[in-house]
């Protein structure tokens, strides 16, 4: 079995003139209104009414729909309504492709015991339109063009937006989005810029480029996701359903008898509320309403969805599966482990693309927007057991109470293989590269130290901020393009743990070093002196790199009490220069992805300068 097993495209469209894959934001709706209500009443931050009690393991896991836009052909797959299975009869014709018909009804159900959810989806018709999103499937090396289109008419967004932060405001109403290519090496214009934002009805942000993207899709075999990226919104859009993958393949790179086809399994974790009329309950009253009236520090769900159902199940057969698992969460973290001790994971991948080495663990830890590609081998599992997905991460401060149903994920039911069926032949490399010289890297490297710190009255505002700056500042981390810095990010909060990601660039983590936070905020140690010095906040020497924290990287979680090293070349991974300028307007970004922190200032511009 080899490369020829890999999933295709669940469905097929007719190519066209156009020179472009047109992807549209399409809005789908439970109800036909255009602004949809919960329900009476408001929903508090750390204070939300239970989810429904549901069922689980009741529904199939979902396999998402994919579209392959490396065949080189030019297509165009139309952008239109949402339209409802009731509405079938009504649908447009050919000559009305293009045509938008807002606001209809199309039901999509999380739980058969819970009502239709309304959601914001990425599609390309009435049938495609999902949440998640397609998955779009690129080639190494063969550009992708894909055009994002706003097709959501609403006047306000389904959630309540705080005015209070600073956010997309377009002067005609409407829902903001701009979509961004989370681990992607691609020119700014392209990249989903927070300011690059686009209404239905025509209005734009002072970064706004153009609405079709080109993806050179250059950099390593890898797993990226999209998703929305609007300036203060970015939280309201991503719990309203505006995520999908996207994966680079290479056949050179791939090794051939990985699991694939039925055997490789894409996996999109999110974690809502839900009203007992199937709406998402989403906060309306903030943490501090006098200061924010709806911002809420983190939003967390108790109920677990995976590809848009409440813990599915999967049937799998005795064999091995690769799992290729994101955390599209707004700000839970998820620590997993299957029931059955002897089921472990063999991670092979993660953001920026392969392990050089396969590492063997019990669980693994997702942070916000981490991507992980890990084999699990059901062969030892007899025929007709079942084994559970489980969470152990602790919720977050301000989750509503520890909730046993964050604990469950998913289930697994090994199943005969149908009579008839090939084999499958699996063969797992020992290496799938050589591993970074780290040293050789770093050589002649620049020092950058970098800090998370949080406002907090009477100095101003709640505001989690990155280098003591808002996000309307000048930029202050200005690399030159194709050098390399090492960065120190010092982790100045009281609590909590951040996951901080950098657009366009990948990183190694060097270490991590543990400080005493009391002694520092009394001002009795410096972070300055190594640990041997009796006036230094250091614990202890830094240790080396965690086996989650292996691997090029595009977002690491900066624990509480620490400071963390990254080796971070500005250029591609290949040492080569990039395709475009990466100096040109817009610029990028970094900033922390738990998203309710990078909606209230914890981002900021990266800039880059000419080459030295």
């Amino acid at each position: 079995m080899g490369r020829s097993c890999r999933r295709t495209a669940s469905s097929a469209f007719p190519p066209t003139f156009a020179r472009i894959c047109h992807i549209a934001l399409l809005f789908v709706l439970l109800a036909p209104t255009c602004v949809i209500r919960a329900q009476d009443g408001h929903s508090v931050c750390g204070n939300l009414s239970a989810s429904p009690t549901l069922t689980p393991f009741v529904e199939p896991l979902p396999i998402l729909p994919t579209i392959d836009i490396s065949t080189g052909v030019p297509i165009t797959l139309d952008q239109i309504g949402v339209i409802s299975e009731s509405d079938k009869e009504s649908r447009m014709s050919e000559s009305d492709i293009g045509q938008l018909l807002p606001c209809i009804v199309h039901p999509q159900s999380v739980h058969p015991d819970l009502p239709n959810t309304t959601f914001y989806g990425f599609g390309t018709s009435p049938e495609t339109a999902t949440y998640p999103g397609p998955t779009l499937e690129a080639q190494k090396d063969v550009r992708s063009y894909v055009r994002f289109e706003n097709h959501i008419t609403d006047a306000e967004h389904i959630f309540v937006v705080d005015r209070t932060l600073h956010h997309a405001n377009p002067a005609r109403g409407g829902v903001p989005i701009s979509v961004h290519l989370h681990g992607a090496d691609s020119e700014s214009r392209y990249d989903g810029h927070p300011e690059a934002w686009h209404t239905a009805a025509g209005d734009r942000g002072k970064a706004f480029v153009t609405l079709d993207n080109e993806y050179p899709n250059e950099q390593p075999a890898s797993p990226l996701w999209y998703h929305d990226h609007t300036v203060g919104l970015t939280r309201l859009n991503v719990a309203a359903g505006l995520v999908g993958l996207y994966f680079i393949r290479s056949k050179a790179e791939e090794p051939p008898f990985l699991p694939c086809g039925e055997y490789e399994i894409p996996m999109v974790l999110q974690d809502k509320q839900f009203f007992p009329n199937g709406s998402i309950n989403f906060p309306d009253v903030g943490v501090v309403p006098d200061m924010y009236p709806q911002w809420c520090p983190d939003y967390t769900g108790d109920t677990i969805l995976v590809n848009g159902k409440a813990w599915p199940y999967l049937d799998v057969y005795r064999g091995v599966y690769r799992l290729r698992i994101l955390n599209g969460a707004n700000s839970r973290s998820f620590t997993l482990a299957f029931s059955d001790p002897r089921i472990k994971f063999l991670q092979i991948g993660t953001d920026g693309g392969y392990l050089w080495k396969p590492v063997e663990l019990q669980n693994i830890t997702l942070a916000p927007a981490y991507r992980v590609d890990v084999l699990v081998d059901f062969r030892s599992v007899p025929c007709g057991s079942s084994v559970f997905l489980n969470n152990s991460a602790v919720d977050t401060v301000l989750s509503n109470g520890t909730t046993p149903t964050t604990n469950s994920v998913m289930k697994f039911n090994v199943v005969e293989r149908p009579p008839g069926s090939p084999d499958q032949y699996v063969e797992i490399p020992e290496f799938f590269g050589p591993v970074p010289n780290v040293s050789a890297l770093a050589a002649g490297a620049a020092y950058r130290n970098v800090n998370l710190t949080v406002v907090v009255p009477p100095k101003g505002n709640i505001s989690f901020l990155l280098s003591d700056k808002h996000w309307v500042e000048p930029a202050t981390e200005t690399p030159h393009i194709y050098s390399t810095e090492i960065w120190d990010i010092f982790h100045l909060i009281s609590s909590g743990s951040h996951p901080i990601h950098l657009h366009l660039v990948n990183f190694l983590v060097m270490h991590t070093q543990a400080y005493n936070f009391t002694r520092f905020n009394a001002s009795e140690c410096s972070l300055l002196l190594p640990y041997t010095e009796p006036s230094s906040c250091f614990l202890g020497p830094p240790r080396p790199p965690q086996p989650t924290e292996i691997g090029w990287k595009d977002t690491i979680i900066v624990e509480h009490g620490t400071v963390m090293r990254l080796l971070v070349p500005f250029t591609t991974r290949s040492g080569a220069k990039y395709s475009f300028d990466p100096t040109t307007f817009p610029g990028y970004v970094w900033h922390c992805h738990n998203l309710d922190h990078e909606d209230n200032d914890m981002m900021r511009p990266l800039l880059f300068l000419p080459p030295v």
